[in-house]
């Protein structure tokens, strides 16, 4: 029996709540056998505004927020190979080393604009999508009121020192503290 993964890419600058929201959610609703985590080198879709963080640090950050996260694993194989990072080169990549059937997963907002991909039919082929809600419960509220959770948001909180840890994994919240990530000084 193969096993089936869900690839999950993204800038992850950081890795939010939301982010693990969406590939739970898709996880457990699939019956995935894992969710493999590969954070982009750069994304050809924010070439004229790359990541803040250098992807050492969002690697690093990664590691430390899906830590004790069952069924996650991250590769590093974007990083590894810099420049533009096109999920559809990854998955050829992936599929010559895993005997796996895969699945992309993807947000909402993302999957509005799948036909601006790389080879996107070709994607569809090899990994159908799965589309979820990066969308999480506010803590302390029932799940009918929701937000929006975004990157760019928390590393505005961050930079005016606003609290964070409703946002992002605790550890994550150490390391950006520790290496100054997102602050204005």
């Amino acid at each position: 029996m193969t096993k089936t993964i869900g690839f999950f890419g993204g800038s992850f600058d950081p890795i939010h709540f939301g982010h693990i929201n969406l590939a739970l959610q898709l996880l457990e609703l699939h019956r995935l056998d894992e969710v493999l985590v590969c954070p982009a080198f750069c994304s050809p879709f924010k070439s004229t505004k790359p990541s803040v963080a250098s992807p050492e640090h969002r690697l690093a950050m990664l590691r430390l927020g899906l830590e004790g996260v069952s069924k996650f694993r991250i590769t590093s194989l974007e990083i590894e190979r810099g420049g533009p990072s096109f999920t559809i080169d990854t998955l050829h990549l992936l599929l010559e080393k895993e005997r796996a059937q895969f699945r992309l997963l993807v947000s909402e907002e993302t999957a509005v604009h799948f036909d601006h991909w790389k080879e996107s039919a070709e994607l569809l082929r090899l990994a159908p999508p799965l589309i979820g809600t990066r969308k999480a419960a506010e803590p302390g509220h029932p799940p009918t009121r929701i937000m929006d959770i975004s990157s760019t948001d928390i590393r505005n909180r961050i930079a005016k020192e606003l609290y964070c840890g409703h946002l992002v994994p605790a550890k994550t919240l150490e390391y950006i503290r520790k290496h100054r990530l997102y602050s204005q000084s």
